[in-house]
């Protein structure tokens, strides 16, 4: 219930601000394969869609991710993640952003995950060719874990969480049709240091028309805490061709 009730709020929100202002939105979808090692060790499937506006005084970005593999009729990889964020006065300086993601992927161990998060962004220079920032929010995880099975004792890691997320992102056009995007998370919790998760994502984005693109992506991913038959790394090399309309 709990994640049927998250998933159709963020398709509401994406339905709703659309057609309130249809004209200022943009759309994109995206298909590919993924190379994996960690939890998931195959070559997969993944699609993408997501919806955005930027404009002077709002930056509003949601997506939608899915992931699939199957070897010899048996399913190695099923995931769905996604989400939303609201960024108010991008262009300035400083600024408030609130975001929500969720994951569901029994390979890597979710059940169910969902993060929402609140804080602020220092934009050091923001132009149409580049922009560097770095942010920190306050982030309310809860998380209940999936096992083939059941733990004894009972399970202690799935709950509620507070974190703290520092973050660095840049975006860089490289020659005309070339941008190199990075973002890199610390989020350890807030009653315990040692309880930490760390990603970072690269895409290398190339415009092959004015819509269409072929994305290069790495991304990693490090969890301190995780149940026992788990692994702490997980790492995705991704290719996908995107259409923006």
């Amino acid at each position: 219930m709990k994640k049927t009730l998250l998933i159709a709020t963020i398709f509401l929100t994406i339905g709703v601000a659309g057609l309130h202002a249809q004209a200022k939105w943009k759309y994109e979808f995206g298909l590919g394969g993924t190379y994996n090692s960690g939890n998931i060790s195959n070559v997969g499937f993944r699609t993408n869609g997501g919806v955005g506006v930027n404009d002077s005084v709002k930056a509003v970005f949601a997506n939608i991710r899915f992931l699939y593999n199957e070897e010899k009729k048996v399913t190695t990889n099923m995931g769905l993640d996604g989400g939303i964020k609201f960024d108010y006065y991008r262009n300035i300086h400083w600024n408030p952003f609130l975001a929500a993601e969720f994951i569901v992927n029994h390979f890597k161990g979710y059940d169910f995950k969902s993060s929402f998060l609140l804080g602020m962004k220092y934009n050091f220079v923001y132009t149409p060719t580049y922009d560097y920032s770095i942010s920190a929010a306050l982030v309310g995880d809860y998380v209940d874990y999936y096992y083939e099975v059941p733990p004894v004792p009972k399970d202690t890691l799935s709950g509620v969480k507070m974190r703290v997320s520092v973050r660095g992102q840049i975006r860089h056009k490289i020659g005309e049709s070339t941008t190199l995007y990075h973002a890199t998370f610390y989020q350890p919790a807030v009653t315990d240091f040692s309880d930490f998760i760390f990603s970072s994502v690269t895409k290398i984005s190339n415009k092959l028309r004015d819509n269409i693109s072929l994305d290069f992506i790495f991304d990693y991913g490090y969890r301190s805490v995780v149940p026992e038959d788990k692994h702490r790394h997980d790492l995705a090399t991704e290719v996908a061709l995107k259409i923006t309309f």
